[in-house]
């Protein structure tokens, strides 16, 4: 993809753009890989020069790059808590189910693995019980909302 060299209060970067879809970017900036999220994208009007500073005007301070963020699969918490549903809280496709009918969870426990934008998402029980019913099977595609896993509250 495209690299940029450019300076900020003197100080060169260079950046490259390693994956840009929709809703990330992934760019490395001197050697260090970021992921950005997206969360939307406006259309920028085009950018005026601006003349340079006179000599009178201070020199701002260089601005510190972004330190850059561990990778961690996110801890996603079903989205009916205190009830012994596990739904999906985002569309995806089940990579694991850890449980099985009649295991015994406590709350916090992860009970499925489900992959979303190529990512892995921990998707944990919020009460403790007995598994009672799994309603998907590996491989399955589901939708968000779908019910995943039924536990029986203890």
């Amino acid at each position: 993809m495209k690299s940029y060299d450019f300076k900020v209060g003197g100080q060169s970067f260079t950046a490259r753009i390693v994956e840009y879809t929709e809703t990330r970017v992934v760019v490395d900036l001197n050697g260090n890989t970021y992921d950005v999220e997206l969360s939307s994208v406006t259309p920028m009007a085009p950018v005026t020069p601006v003349a340079p500073a006179s000599s009178v005007t201070p020199p701002r301070p260089a601005p510190t790059p972004p330190t850059p963020v561990k990778k961690k699969p996110p801890q996603i918490a079903p989205s009916a808590p205190g009830t012994g549903a596990v739904t999906a809280p985002i569309p995806g496709v089940v990579k694991q189910i850890p449980v099985a009918v009649g295991d015994e969870v406590t709350e916090g426990t992860v009970v499925l693995i489900l992959e979303a934008m190529k990512m892995e998402n921990q998707i944990s029980a919020t009460v403790g019980g007995t598994i009672s019913e799994i309603k998907v099977a590996l491989g399955d595609s589901i939708q968000e909302g779908q019910l995943l896993i039924q536990i029986e509250a203890s």
